[in-house]
């Protein structure tokens, strides 16, 4: 029974999740008013279904009073590849810790990782039991693996390029290029540069004022945001951006695969236009797109609004989540205090709002902040909340919004490398689970469910490739399921019953 359960619970999990239209059961573009209703705080690992918006809300994070444990920032990915593990920075004790991905449950502090910056780690965009970070002590750029806990050194940043002044990475956007091959830096406030890792090449830019701020690279690795500009990858700026003033903002792609730069804009930019809560600029052309606005039927932008746009795993291009605190803060008014994901499609913005924050910044100030972060796949969005409700919170804790796009669809392969897919919903589940599967064959398949202690509580046996189970029976909480044939080929996954 130990083995199924430190199966079910590994830290990095053998499958990939596929993705789906993130809309699904949610209001698109609706401007319709859902004030806020003060409910009690979720336990740890408990969830609540927010009433206003329908979406699910779990609380993942157990913060004592006064302590603080949320997410790195709205820029820096919190899930790694494939949303096995997660990071998350206890404030209270300045590390960072791991936790299960998918259960949440605590996995370790990570106090073996001294990053320059507590946003200095990079989850691979690929392999997800692999980080990068500068280290604070040596500003030795680190390739660190989780599961053996082992330190590869790609690169001495001070060797390379004879820095004497301190050594930073970037400052609101922190990130490396979509297939981690890319980062970049600064030496004091003179100098800023690239590093390609695959090739070992180090280019420099142009750039007059640093204002102590590296360059962002894109996901591209080919383009570069500083400062309102784009540069290219000999380091020359190469567009103005339609943007007034520096905000808030993130680095990711457009629905049509190009690198964007995403900011809120209280201002029109100098040649007019390009004000809301979400502005896109094409890093290719220049172009901006506004995806939350006046001109949309929006409110003045919010303040406090966070953009995350680190949806990588998406099949559908553009995706970002935000979180907005508002002037007003008690969730009555439009956008006030709430959670948002939109999709950037010239023309065809498609908005969805997703739950209430219920975070004030007023006990905690920037700690009280939400810092939305989107999951690789977009299916979840993270962020952290004192739980303000008519008094401030005593905590601050993080907690997950797992939209109903968060199904079970999991790919994996046999040993004849066939690629096997099943679906699990719906997730959260009341009464009735449904499963399907592909069974070409109409083999015999055998479906186990455990619960969190691995205890085997049900076994299902079946020829169809769709079927239906009755969960009424089922205490609210998390079970883990393994799907099973006489080729002993197995799929695990899990499902949560409300």
């Amino acid at each position: 029974m130990r083995q199924i359960v430190l199966l079910l619970l590994a830290v990095v999990m053998p499958f990939t999740i596929k993705t789906q239209d993130l809309t699904e059961g949610l209001l698109i573009n609706d401007l319709s008013l859902h004030p806020m209703q003060d409910i009690e705080k979720p336990g740890h690992l408990d969830m609540i279904t927010d009433p206003a918006f329908g979406t699910t809300i779990r609380r993942i994070t157990n913060a004592a009073p006064g302590q603080v444990i949320v997410p790195m920032y709205s820029t820096i990915q919190a899930w790694n590849a494939d949303e096995s593990m997660m990071i998350l920075y206890n404030q209270s004790s300045g590390k960072h810790e791991l936790l299960n991905g998918m259960t949440y449950q605590f996995v370790r502090v990570l106090d073996d990782v001294d990053p320059i910056d507590l946003e200095q780690i990079f989850w691979d965009f690929s392999d997800p039991d692999i980080l990068y970070y500068p280290d604070d002590l040596t500003y030795d750029f680190i390739r660190y693996t989780i599961s053996t806990q082992s330190k590869e050194v790609l690169v001495n940043l001070a060797s390379l390029t004879s820095c004497n002044d301190d050594i930073e990475m970037g400052n609101d956007i922190q990130m490396m290029s979509w297939d981690s091959d890319v980062f970049t830096f600064r030496c004091g406030n003179d100098t800023a540069y690239a590093y390609q890792i695959s090739t070992g090449v180090l280019s420099g830019f142009n750039i007059q004022e640093l204002n102590f701020t590296a360059p962002t690279v894109a996901p591209s690795g080919t383009l570069f945001y500083h400062d309102k500009k784009v540069y290219d990858s000999n380091g020359n700026s190469i567009i103005d951006l339609n943007k007034n003033a520096v905000e808030h903002s993130c680095v990711g792609k457009l629905s049509n695969g190009n690198d964007a730069f995403y900011s809120i804009a209280f201002q029109e930019g100098p040649e007019g236009g390009c004000i809301g809560d979400i502005i896109a600029h094409d890093l290719t052309t220049g172009e901006c797109i506004p995806i939350i606005s006046q001109n949309q039927g929006y409110d003045y932008p919010q303040s406090g609004t966070h953009i995350s746009s680190l949806a990588h795993k998406n099949t559908n291009p553009g995706w970002v989540a935000a979180s907005m605190i508002g002037y007003d803060q008690n969730g009555q008014e439009l956008l006030d205090q709430e959670l948002v994901i939109a999709r950037a499609i010239n023309s065809n913005v498609e908005v969805c709002r997703i739950g209430h924050h219920r975070s004030d910044e007023d006990q905690f100030d920037y700690w009280g902040e939400p810092h939305a972060v989107i999951s690789p796949t977009g299916t979840r969005v993270l962020f952290a909340s004192d739980w303000s409700g008519d008094e401030d919170g005593l905590s601050v804790d993080s907690y997950v919004v797992e939209l109903p796009a968060h199904t079970t669809l999991i790919s994996t392969q046999n040993q004849n490398n066939n690629t096997r897919w099943h679906r699990i919903y719906p997730n959260p589940v009341n009464d009735r689970l449904t499963l399907e599967l592909e069974n070409t064959n109409s083999r015999e398949i055998i479906l186990s469910i455990y619960n969190a202690t691995g205890k085997r509580i049900h076994t299902y046996k079946t020829r169809m490739d769709r079927f239906n189970i009755t969960t009424q029976d089922l205490s609210p909480g998390i079970y883990f399921y393994k799907i099973s044939d006489n080729d002993n080929e197995a799929i695990y996954g899990r499902f949560i019953k409300q």
